[in-house]
């Protein structure tokens, strides 16, 4: 069920509804599992061609009135932000800018704003934003209202603040760590920060995820014991609501609130379920509600690897010799990314190899993260001052641990899984899973893994001229000196395509501008590299950054840089100079 249910969000076939009920009826008078499987397949399918049926862009014009906010506020740019409203049973995504986004931006979900601006469809073609039902793009003009929200809001968003003014004894950024691991707040996390965490294969400890859910039950749990059954049920349906509420709605929330309801709900019914027949059922019902989840890819991830976890993970421990605090979690950690890599190698192309180890290490550590932050977390934001440092010690401690992991991963060779070396870790996780016992065969086959994976390595950039991301791009020697030139780029895309390349530290860094947007990439580049040698044009706004000259000339190795003109941009030339003995 749970797979025809996928399959007919995704093709979205629909017939009519008397048809779909007299389906519906065959299937309850036959009890067939085919007649079954097939009417969720159209129900879901009938439903999802509703819903894209059902989206109905505003017209462009004026707008003025009350919104409800969906999400919380993001930054957008340099001095914007964005978040998702809801107007009229219509999801719309509102964008401030300057003076007007610094009364926007501390607004959380739930809340009610009063805005005066325009709004304008967004364009059929923008998948991003129609699986998401926003059908509308509304420019903030003025913020003149606020209202605090319903009552279930008003109390997740005090237990957000309460967590994050707790959160304000640690550093800036073990603080931006510790709120997207525990409520999902990954708002302050740098481009530095997000990319070596990506680049270790970690991505998924900077945001909330489906395991928050075991921990938060972890700890009420031995509260609920007490109670009735009936009674035990509704208090953790109530905590699970509650911290679906505090994180958002986030897809991979969803899916794991909803496999624990239906655990929750199984065992007061007397027939308790197990991880698949869980999964199944909350994929299902999920995707009966709402179809577009199956196209976010939040929500892939967290099916493939949670089916990876409930289908690969025991016999995979099992037959993996050592003690169980050794085994289990490597077990759950390949059978998560075993189960993830058609998705990860579908959208961002070859995985860090680097991955494997990095969550042996760190995923451990993350759940004691989330564990302390739902508790000790809560004590410091209710305490706060000193009191508030002191019971964040654990965290800073376990914080250092974790980012070093993510660093250590990142700053180490890129070697990457590509389809061949996913394969092969496929066919060691079949030996494994199967009644084949001989260890030797399995070690065998992940020591041509990873010998396979270590010659994909990513090579440093070669002498010449490459493109990063943009138009901005990398000027390398033939002694390896490195020239970035910054033409506006993404700060997080400039990061992680300078990593992908293997460029290192950059011997010259030119922004061509020297906005803030190029001072951003600046700074980035700095927490990354350190100290920099920066060229900017007159009146940059770039910090540290040295005015440059029209005519003035840089030479690096071979590479002469020339600066033809300076204003109201920095316009350059870069030529490889010949050797002397062919001069």
């Amino acid at each position: 069920m749970a797979l025809a249910a996928a399959l007919g969000a995704w093709s979205m076939w629909a017939v009519s509804v008397p048809v779909l009920v007299g389906m519906a009826l065959l299937a309850v008078w036959r009890r067939h599992v085919a007649l079954i499987v097939l009417v969720v397949f159209v129900a879901v399918g009938t439903r999802g061609a509703g819903e894209l049926d059902a989206l109905d862009p505003p017209q462009a014009d004026a707008f003025s009135g009350w919104v409800t906010l969906l999400d919380d506020p993001r930054p957008l740019g340099a001095v914007g932000v964005i978040a998702t409203v809801r107007h009229d049973d219509r999801r719309i995504s509102a964008v401030a800018h300057g003076a007007v986004a610094a009364r926007f931006d501390d607004a959380l979900a739930g809340e009610r704003l009063l805005l005066s601006g325009r709004i304008a469809p967004v364009g059929a073609e923008d998948d991003f934003d129609r699986w998401r039902h926003v059908v509308g793009r509304l420019t903030v003009d003025s913020v003149d209202g606020r209202e605090p929200g319903s009552p279930v809001f008003r109390f997740a968003n005090t237990v957000r603040r309460t967590l994050v003014g707790g959160a304000e004894s640690l550093s800036r950024g073990d603080r931006a760590v510790f709120l997207g691991m525990v409520i999902g707040d990954d708002r302050g996390q740098t481009a530095v920060v997000a990319d070596d965490f990506r680049a270790a294969g970690l991505g998924h400890l900077l945001v909330v995820s489906g395991q928050n859910v075991a921990f938060v039950l972890a700890v009420v749990a031995p509260f609920a014991g007490r109670f009735r059954p009936a009674f035990r049920a509704l208090w953790l349906f109530a905590t699970l609501l509650l911290f679906a509420v505090i994180t958002r709605f986030e897809p991979s929330v969803m899916r794991a609130v909803a496999m624990a309801g239906t655990g929750i709900g199984a065992s007061v019914m007397g027939t308790p379920v197990d991880g698949k027949r869980a999964l199944s059922c909350a994929v299902a019902g999920l995707l009966l509600i709402d179809p577009f989840l199956v196209r976010l890819v939040a929500f892939q991830l967290s099916v493939a690897a949670t089916a990876g976890i409930v289908w690969w993970s025991g016999p995979l421990a099992q037959r993996l010799g050592g003690p169980s605090w050794l085994r289990v979690p490597v077990a759950t950690t390949a059978a998560a990314q075993l189960a993830v890599s058609p998705v990860l190698l579908g959208l961002f192309g070859p995985l860090p190899l680097a991955s494997l180890p990095a969550n042996f290490l760190a995923g451990p550590v993350s759940g004691a993260v989330m564990v302390w932050g739902c508790t000790g977390g809560m004590l410091a934001g209710l305490l706060g001052g000193v009191a508030a440092e002191i019971v964040h010690v654990p965290s800073t401690v376990m914080l250092w641990w974790i980012g070093g992991v993510a660093s250590r991963a990142a700053l180490g060779p890129q070697a990457t899984l590509g389809v061949v070396s996913i394969l092969m870790l496929g066919s060691a996780a079949l030996l494994a899973v199967s009644r084949i016992r001989s260890a030797a065969v399995v070690a065998g086959v992940m020591a041509a893994l990873v010998a396979v994976a270590a010659l994909m390595a990513a090579p440093s950039l070669g002498p010449g001229e490459h493109p990063l991301v943009g138009e901005s791009r990398a000027f390398v020697s033939e002694g390896g000196d490195l020239v970035l030139v910054l033409d506006n780029p993404p700060t997080r895309g400039l990061i992680e395509s300078l990593r992908r390349s293997g460029g290192g530290r950059p011997d010259l860094v030119v922004a061509l501008d020297g906005d803030r947007s190029d001072a951003e990439a600046v700074l980035a580049l700095r927490e990354r590299f350190g100290t920099l040698a920066v060229a900017a044009p007159p009146m940059h706004r770039v910090p540290g950054g040295r005015t440059v000259q029209a005519g003035q000339t840089v030479e690096f190795d071979d590479l002469l840089v020339r600066f033809e003109r300076v204003a109201p941009r920095l316009q350059l030339s870069v030529k490889h100079r010949l050797p002397e003995h062919l001069m």
